[in-house]
C-alpha cells in the first residue's frame, strides 16, 4: 500500500503503549516499516507519550528516527535540528521547542502530606520495591531507572473509589497541579496534557513549511491521550480492553476505532486514515 498524497504532509501524532506497541510485550507488529514508509513518503510520525526524555530519545536512536517527539504527557518538546533551524536551546543533540516547568521539587515539597492524607488510596510508583517496579510497568531493570528519570510527571498507583479522586483532583487543583489516568497508572503534572503540546508543535511546522499543507492524525487508546484525539483532523482510537469512556466526548465526524488491539490495531488506524483521505480529496 502506498501512503502518497499528492501535495498534502501527514502529521501523525501518536502514543506509544497499547497504541503503537502492545500493551503486554511491547511489540512493534509492522508498524516500524510502515512509519518508515510513511516518513518516505513525506509524512511524519511524531511520539507523544507519557515517557520520558531519555526513553523517547533512547527508543528513536535506537529505531533510527530522526524525528520530533512529545515526552512525559507534553511536557517537553524536542526536534532534530535540521527540521526547525532556529531553535536556541539544545539537549542531548536536540533542539527544545518547549519544554514545562520541573514539578520534582514541588512534588518533594507535597509528598508528605499527600500521604498522610491520601496514602491509603495511593502509591507512588517510585516508593515501589524492584520487583514491583518492573511487574506493573512492564520492564526490565534498566527500563526501570530510564522511566523514573521524570521531570514534568509523577506516576502514582491510585488504588481508590472515583469520589476520592474526585477530593484528590481538587487538592492537586489548590496547588496549580492535576492528575490524569494513563494506560498503567495515573500521572500527576503540571496543567499541560499531549493536545497543547501538539498544537504547539503543529504551529513550529506551519511557521517553517508556510508552502506545506498539514493534516494531523492521531492515534491513542487512553484518557491521557484525550486532548490530543480532541485536537486531530483524524482522531484515531486504537481498541483495549480497559475502559475507554472518553471515547464518548470526542467531537470529530473522521473519527476511528480499530477493531484489534495494538500493535496490529495501530496499522489498522494508519490504512485506514489515509482511505479516508483519499476519499475526501
Amino acid at each position: 500500500m502506498t501512503y502518497k498524497t499528492d501535495n498534502l504532509s501527514i502529521l501523525i501524532f501518536t502514543d506509544l503503549d497499547s497504541s503503537f506497541l502492545g500493551k503486554s510485550d511491547f511489540s512493534f507488529g509492522n508498524n516500524l516499516n510502515m512509519t518508515r514508509q510513511l516518513f518516505e513518503e513525506g509524512h511524519f510520525v511524531i511520539f507523544n507519550s507519557s515517557k520520558t526524555f531519555t526513553e523517547l530519545k533512547n527508543f528513536s536512536r535506537k529505531q533510527s528516527f530522526d524525528l520530533p517527539f512529545i515526552c512525559e504527557n507534553g511536557g517537553g518538546i524536542y526536534s532534530p535540528k535540521k527540521y526547525f533551524k532556529n531553535l536556541k536551546n539544545e539537549r542531548e543533540g536536540y533542539g527544545v521547542i518547549f519544554e514545562t516547568k520541573n514539578i520534582k521539587n514541588k512534588i518533594n515539597f507535597l509528598k508528605e502530606e499527600i500521604i498522610k492524607i491520601y496514602g491509603k488510596y495511593l502509591t507512588f510508583f517510585s516508593d515501589l520495591d524492584d520487583a514491583n517496579k518492573q511487574k506493573l510497568s512492564g520492564l526490565d531493570a534498566d527500563s526501570v531507572k530510564l522511566a523514573l528519570a521524570r521531570e514534568f510527571t509523577e506516576l502514582i498507583l491510585w488504588q481508590s473509589n472515583e469520589e476520592n479522586l474526585v477530593k484528590f483532583k481538587e487538592y492537586l487543583d489548590f496547588h496549580d497541579l492535576k492528575i490524569i489516568k494513563g494506560g498503567r497508572f495515573h500521572h500527576i503534572s503540571n496543567n499541560i496534557n499531549k493536545g497543547i503540546s501538539m498544537h504547539r508543535l503543529v504551529n513550529e511546522y506551519k511557521k517553517y513549511y508556510p508552502s506545506k499543507n498539514f493534516i494531523t492524525v492521531a492515534i491513542g487508546d487512553s484518557d491521557n491521550d484525550f486532548e490530543m484525539l480532541n485536537y486531530a483532523d483524524y482522531p484515531c482510537i486504537v481498541k483495549s480492553s480497559d475502559n475507554q469512556n472518553f471515547v464518548e466526548n470526542i467531537k470529530s465526524n473522521n473519527l476511528f476505532i480499530s477493531n484489534k488491539q495494538a500493535p496490529e490495531g495501530w496499522a489498522e488506524c494508519i490504512n485506514e486514515t489515509f482511505a479516508s483521505i483519499r476519499r475526501k480529496k
